[in-house]
């Protein structure tokens, strides 16, 4: 047997040495070179993998209302900036996120197209977006988010989070289209979806509105009785004055709202087909921070349903409620 063949140089590639050697050799060397890449693609899927699990987790925690679950997902000095730029204390607001009432309808939160990247091996950037499907408007609310996750010690917490809204409400909305609001209204509680039932139980409170006389300005004036209010801190009536108005710098309506126990607050209003949505961000007299989706839903006529619902991730969960809206007759005094 002639060993031409082997020893052939143009077939081994090198001189004198068979080609089961070389291939032997270079396959040794291609995976030395390989193993670590592949190591490493491994240990950062199993990170990807393990960061998608807490971000599902803390979908499923907030749906249930459950504050303690929601701080744990948080690191010590976690924030949030929400989209009108508040920014609040991640791990305190999430614990106080409490389970939704029988019969409440909670948003409907779903993430939808996201990203994974890495800064380093301990630091990870997810950015998405999400939709929330609210009762009382036709489209959900499309909204951007950028959250940061670090590696501790017991996993993947959140240290940040940024939120954007995606559908800026359109230029053709004026403060005129709230012309309707202008009157004296009576607002009952709506137990249960049944406003009749509520019919005989004394207003939750009485809201006055009118223009400035420059009409750039819809005056709001609301009061909530002390049975209304939280009785453990209010000994009389609650005082509120709002102003609407339009925002030439953010080109939207915007509010300012003060009350007469030193609470303030500020939101933005876009509308959703027959609907109103005020996102409203407020701090009440002890310093805490609160945010809500306030949702008006008005019949063209005399009636309006007025729903507060608890915001998106990581915002204060004051508690949800739907309340019923009746115009008084022109001429009639509270």
């Amino acid at each position: 047997m002639s060993l031409a063949p082997i020893l052939n140089p143009a077939q081994s590639g090198r001189a004198g040495v068979p080609c089961s050697v070389v291939g032997a050799s270079c396959l040794l060397a291609a995976a030395s070179l390989l193993a670590p890449a592949i190591a490493a693609d491994t240990v950062r899927d199993r990170d990807k993998a393990a960061i998608r699990a807490a971000a599902q987790a803390y979908q499923e925690a907030l749906s249930r209302g459950d504050g303690p679950a929601l701080a744990a997902f948080w690191t010590a000095d976690g924030d949030i900036v929400d989209e009108q730029g508040n920014t609040l204390a991640g791990r305190k607001s999430a614990a106080d996120a409490t389970k939704p009432a029988a019969g409440t309808v909670r948003p409907d939160m779903r993430i939808r197209e996201t990203n994974l990247r890495f800064l380093t091996d301990d630091v990870a950037i997810e950015d998405g977006t999400v939709e929330v499907g609210l009762p009382g408007i036709a489209q959900p609310v499309r909204g951007r988010f950028s959250a940061t996750w670090v590696r501790g010690a017991d996993g993947w917490k959140l240290a940040a989070l940024r939120e954007d809204r995606l559908d800026a409400p359109s230029d053709a909305e004026t403060l005129q289209d709230l012309d309707w609001m202008v009157g004296e209204w009576t607002v009952v509680e709506d137990r249960e979806g049944r406003p009749e039932a509520a019919a005989g139980d004394k207003p939750a409170m009485e809201i006055t509105v009118r223009w400035n006389a420059n009409r750039t300005f819809l005056l709001r004036d609301m009061k909530i009785p002390a049975a209304a209010a939280d009785e453990a801190n209010q000994a009389g009536t609650l005082n509120v004055t709002q102003r609407i108005g339009w925002d030439p710098l953010s080109r939207k309506i915007r509010s300012w709202v003060f009350s007469s126990d030193g609470g303030h607050g500020e939101a933005a209003w876009s509308r959703d087909g027959d609907a109103w949505v005020a996102r409203t961000a407020a701090v009440l007299p002890d310093g805490t921070q609160t945010s809500s989706l306030n949702i008006y839903s008005f019949d063209g006529k005399d009636r309006c349903i007025w729903r507060s619902l608890p915001t998106h991730v990581g915002g204060e969960h004051a508690p949800a409620f739907t309340m019923v809206m009746t115009r008084k007759p022109k001429g009639k005094t509270p």
